[in-house]
This record gives C-alpha cells, sequence and structure tokens, in this order.
C-alpha cells in the first residue's frame, strides 16, 4: 500500500502540455537559448544552460512572439517561469513546436520506378 504523504497532491493550477519549443530567453541585456519543454496557461518549464535567479523578469522570443515572465525557480539547467499574461498552451505548442501536436510525420514512401531523362 502507498503512503499518502509519499506522494503530494498536484499543486498546479491548470495542466502541463510537453512541448519541444526552442526560445531565446533575454534578461538585463543578456539572454540564454532554451526550450520550452512543458507549458501551461500560467507558466512553463524551460531547459538551457544557465537562467538568472528566482524573481527575474524575463522575456520569452519565439520567432516573432515575445512572452514576458518571472523565473520562479531554478534548479541546475531547468528554470520554471510565471507567465505575465494567460496564453492557451495547445494553440501556441502548435503553431512554434518543432513537433506540434495532435500532427504525424507522412507516410514514408518508397520509391519504384526511376525514369531517366
Amino acid at each position: 500500500m502507498l503512503n499518502a504523504f509519499a506522494y503530494p497532491p498536484e499543486r498546479r493550477r491548470s495542466p502541463r502540455q510537453p512541448s519541444v519549443v526552442r526560445c531565446v530567453v533575454n534578461w538585463s541585456g543578456l539572454y540564454e537559448f532554451a526550450t520550452i519543454k512543458n507549458m501551461s496557461i500560467y507558466g512553463a518549464q524551460l531547459e538551457g544552460f544557465e537562467f538568472p535567479p528566482a524573481g527575474t523578469s524575463v522575456t520569452i522570443v519565439v520567432g516573432s512572439v515575445e512572452i514576458c515572465a518571472s523565473i520562479i525557480w531554478v534548479n541546475g539547467e531547468k528554470c520554471g517561469v510565471l507567465l505575465e499574461h494567460d496564453v492557451d498552451p495547445v494553440d501556441f505548442i502548435r503553431k512554434h513546436s518543432i513537433r506540434p501536436l495532435g500532427h504525424q510525420a507522412p507516410a514514408p514512401v518508397a520509391i519504384v520506378q526511376v525514369n531517366a531523362v
């Protein structure tokens, strides 16, 4: 039997959507290349190399989209951000992800004949 205290209850206000969205995080004239690993309407988890400390205001840039946020935790090469404005994570990920949710790669094609010209 599992101990009820071994798994604390979920504290997030909304579910996270997994993603692979490349971005640039800007703060105080510095920047970090990162990947948005998951996202909810209120926040996101980023993975990169070095992030500023918790409490730092940042701008997350994906293509021509800029999202203002605050770093709320940092743990090694990962950090969590609280978004300044609500963002629909499913719509955002579909538009900016390397492999959008709900889309499959096209079926492989076999070349059976090559016509010489």
